[in-house]
């Protein structure tokens, strides 16, 4: 019977089916401080007892030596992990360090990149801990058609000392900087490459497009089609994504003015909201101009907006009804504004077919038929409608236009959102019998202090629009602050003002009436609705009276009763600025039309 106990630094470990026992070797036995290496072998007879072997190395006589030996041996035991590569993909296009924004629980003004190696293929940007074999993979962007890619910005670069490469995907953005621009400058390349190379990504909506244009003269599978697709349907419940495919990430989407937009799949969803707030607006007139700009700022939104429209008058609960009718006379006034691209003007012109068949004689009839023959005379605008104009619209009729003329009493002209100044002219000089003078007429837009000619191809209703709005927007909610230098306009929640008029520029103010408060600046009269009027002159005039004053006093912000805003709420923080509305016979107010 063996022994159960072993030399020191072996453990008798029971084998199964053997009365013997083996003896497990210890990786490295530490006592004294001295480093000892020991073999083992282990002889398995298919039966009878276990035979153990052990062999050591021989030891020297010299320590030097023994202690080289040792070292040799332990030197070959342990695997060695060379500063190699990643394994060499052969799909690999770029690939290299870069250095990623790291994100922190506290913001800081300053960036905190770590460098991660890169590596570019034909269907992914990924990254991982180090170039060497075997390193882990930590992340992966998979590339697309919508995905984007933004250049170096030298502004950033003067702040930090990177070149910053941003590459936008559906879920991530990546971040990433590098000291040398051309470096920056040949990952944007060939990520931009990739992107450009894949297939255009077509959502649900646009091939159900092509499926309703394929089976139009065929009624069952269209309503079947219909049937078993809810997206093309009318929805109370929020959208999540765009209706059309939107590129990812933020690009350069900045429009004129004061107004500031996100991304495009963004702004689409925020603008499906408001189409339903819609459906219980009182006045729903300064939100359907909203709208209007928002797809003049955003040109891509036109068709977005157009398939929303078309949907939510897909079969609603109510056809007929007042949520209903908003819509039909919001596409109205986009027909009169916006030209769609070619696909989505034949879904559209097949939708108002399939409205008239479905309800003949109904109001939205009315309002398909009036859209197709507008489809035919839109070819683009500078404005949008004026406030006048779609109120207009939603009654579909005409304007009428009051133009002065020399030596003759007013003219009053019935014009339509697609009549040029070219036409009126002519309507004019014939109304007046002058087709055989060897003059030429032309209208001119004059206001208190400027006059100038209106282009014959100009339409006479982004004139009106000017005279309403001299930015061509609707109405909006400001702050107005009073200090002792100038007035400024804000916009809610917002430090930089919107617009600012020093003292000098102010010609007068005072009250309209008890709600309405003018001031007037230079050539332009703002009229803010008001509760707070009295407040707001006396303000005007202490700090008139210390002009002089070198130190900005605090911008006194009052509160204002607003009667209009989508949410329908009566009641918000801030002022309502409502630029006159202009007509054309106006003298004294902002401008008028004259011919000469």
């Amino acid at each position: 019977m063996a022994s159960d106990t072993c030399p020191t630094g072996w453990h008798m470990v029971p084998w199964a089916g053997s009365a013997g026992a083996v003896c497990r070797h210890q990786a490295w036995l530490r006592k004294r401080s001295t480093v000892m290496t020991m073999g083992l072998r282990c002889l398995l007879p298919p039966q009878g007892s276990l035979e153990v072997s052990l062999s050591q190395p021989t030891r020297s006589s010299s320590g030097s030596e023994r202690s080289l030996l040792v070292a040799e041996e332990m030197r070959s035991l342990i695997v060695e992990k060379g500063p190699g590569p990643v394994e060499d993909e052969p799909d690999a296009l770029v690939k290299g360090w870069l250095q990623r924004e790291m994100r922190g629980c506290m913001k800081t003004p300053w960036i905190r990149p770590r460098k991660y190696w890169f590596v570019l293929t034909p269907d992914s940007l990924d990254y991982y801990s180090s170039n060497e074999k075997g390193a882990r993979r930590l992340g992966s962007l998979v590339l697309t058609s919508l995905c984007s890619v933004l250049w170096p910005d030298k502004q950033l670069y003067k702040e930090t000392g990177y070149w910053s490469v941003t590459v936008f995907g559906r879920k991530h953005c990546y971040r990433l900087y590098t000291e040398h621009l051309n470096e920056a400058v040949r990952w944007v390349c060939a990520v931009q490459k990739v992107i450009d190379s894949k297939a255009p990504v077509q959502t649900p909506t646009q091939l159900l497009m092509r499926d309703v244009e394929e089976h139009r003269d065929s009624p069952e599978v269209l309503e079947q089609i219909y049937r078993c697709n809810p997206i093309l349907r009318y929805t109370s419940g929020p959208l999540y994504a765009p209706l059309l495919p939107f590129p990812y990430g933020s690009l350069d989407q900045s429009a004129p003015g004061p107004r500031s937009y996100t991304t495009l799949r963004d702004e689409a969803v925020k603008l499906f909201n408001s189409l339903q707030q819609l459906e219980s607006e009182r006045d729903p007139v300064p939100l359907m101009q909203g709208v209007l700009q928002t797809c003049l700022d955003l040109p891509p939104l036109v068709d977005e907006i157009y398939c929303q429209l078309v949907k939510q008058t897909t079969e609603p609960p109510a056809p007929g009804g007042q949520g209903d009718l908003h819509y039909w006379q919001l596409l109205t006034c986009m027909s009169c504004t916006f030209l769609p691209s070619l696909p989505v003007l034949r879904f559209l012109r097949f939708h108002l077919d399939r409205t008239e068949n479905r309800f003949p004689a109904s109001e939205m009839a009315k309002y398909a038929c009036f859209i197709r023959e507008a489809l035919g005379k839109t070819k683009g605008r500078e404005c949008v409608p004026s406030l006048e104009e779609i109120l207009v619209l939603m009654q579909r009729q005409e304007m009428i236009c009051t133009v002065h003329c020399p030596g003759a009493p007013a003219c009053s002209v019935a014009i339509s959102s697609h009549t040029t100044a070219e036409e009126v002219a002519q309507e004019l000089v014939s109304r007046l019998g002058l087709s055989q003078s060897p003059n030429l007429f032309a209208l001119y837009e004059q206001s208190r202090r400027r006059e100038q000619p209106v282009g014959s191809a100009t339409l006479l209703a982004d004139v009106l629009t000017r005279f309403e709005n001299p930015v061509g927007a609707g109405p909006q909610r400001l702050w107005l602050g009073i200090g002792a230098k100038a007035v400024s306009l804000y916009k809610p929640g917002e430090p930089e003002p919107l617009d600012s008029f020093c003292y000098g520029r102010i010609s007068s103010f005072g009250a309209s009436d008890s709600s309405t408060f003018r001031l007037s600046v230079e050539d332009r009269d703002l009229l803010f609705e008001t509760s707070q009027v009295d407040e707001i002159a006396q303000l005007l005039k202490t700090y008139l009276a210390s002009a002089g004053a070198q130190r900005l006093a605090p911008c006194g912000r009052l509160l204002a009763k607003l009667p209009w805003g989508p949410t329908g709420s009566s009641c918000m923080s801030g002022w309502a600025l409502r630029w006159p509305c202009g007509q054309v016979d106006v003298t004294g107010v902002d401008g008028g039309v004259a011919a000469g």
